[in-house]
């Protein structure tokens, strides 16, 4: 067993680079470590999950593992690292979804008693999209027709209660407009029937294939939904400056997630090793390239972001009468 001495004596080395010797001699990780993600493998998500592993396995000194366990909107994952040891093998990649889980469902967990929280590794704003074929130009068109018209307005989403479905609703109560739901099964068919014309907006990540449709004019992106303008995307407005307030971010974000009971220490541990994977120019290049923002948060900052995000969600979805079965 790891004494709480030898735990100190890891971050300290963590911090000074001599992550593996010191890991090693602790015989922490004692096993392969996993990583468990909520989403079939292929996605965003996963492939981020899987560039931290590969970083993680030679400072950690065992190989990291990422074990897909999708369904119940990435609860059957956080349901399977609170029923494991509290001993820092098991990791989940929180999501957004995550935040989200509490309003929608009735969980075998509690989201904020049984998970704590290491690091946050990405992060990228959603983008309000036009269909091409659609009149809008600028977030303005949209309220304006959507004042004009209720109820005619259609947007498309993941399912009920994704980022997409969420966002969408709290850019609606907050312009005083009312827009059409129109859910599909996962978001790479909503975005489909955005490019299809089918629908007319989406809220949604910058995905390889965006830029593309956005310069061959399949889709229209009105507004990044942060606060400031994205460096790879500038001629994007944020959605600040629409006039409809500041508090309109909604971001795609990934972290690391134990479960609660994990040694601080260990914790600590984990996010100090984090922090050199997330620094290695390989990692954060391939991250960058799909307009994700690479970063390492540290427990504390990463544990006060997730219980805001699940606040604020649980609310935005009380509001909405967003439901499971909706």
């Amino acid at each position: 067993m790891i004494t709480r001495r030898q735990l100190a004596l890891l971050a300290g080395g963590l911090a000074t680079g001599l992550v593996a010797p010191r890991i090693a001699a602790a015989r922490f990780p004692e096993r392969p470590v996993r990583i468990i993600v909520g989403f079939a493998a292929g996605g965003t998500v996963d492939t981020i999950a899987r560039l931290l592993a590969q970083a993680l396995s030679p400072l950690l000194g065992q190989q990291v593992i990422v074990e897909n366990r999708p369904g119940a909107s990435a609860s059957l994952a956080a349901s399977a690292v609170v029923r494991s040891e509290a001993d820092g093998h098991t990791l989940l990649f929180g999501v957004f979804s995550h935040a989200v889980a509490p309003a929608l469902a009735h969980l075998t967990y509690d989201t904020l008693a049984d998970l704590a929280a290491v690091s946050q590794v990405a992060s990228v704003p959603l983008f309000m999209f036009a269909a091409g074929n659609a009149p809008f130009r600028t977030v303005a068109d949209v309220v304006a027709a959507a004042k004009a018209r209720p109820q005619t307005i259609t947007y498309a989403s993941g399912g009920p209660g994704s980022s997409a479905h969420l966002a969408a609703e709290l850019f609606a109560r907050r312009a005083g407009v009312s827009l059409v739901h129109v859910p599909y099964r996962g978001g790479g068919p909503a975005v489909q029937s955005l490019v299809a014309g089918d629908v007319q907006l989406l809220w949604d990540t910058p995905q390889p294939a965006t830029r593309s449709h956005i310069d061959e004019g399949r889709l229209r992106a009105l507004a990044v939904m942060g606060r400031t303008r994205l460096a790879s995307y500038p001629e994007i407005a944020a959605i600040g400056e629409a006039g409809l307030g500041d508090d309109l971010e909604v971001q795609a974000w990934q972290g690391v997630l134990v479960r609660s009971g994990t040694p601080g220490a260990l914790i600590e541990l984990l996010h100090r090793a984090i922090v050199q994977a997330m620094a290695l120019p390989e990692t954060r290049a391939r991250i960058e390239a799909m307009a994700v923002e690479p970063m390492a948060t540290d427990p504390a900052a990463f544990g006060a972001f997730f219980r805001s995000e699940v606040m604020r969600w649980t609310e935005v979805a009380r509001r909405a009468g967003i439901t499971a079965q909706q």
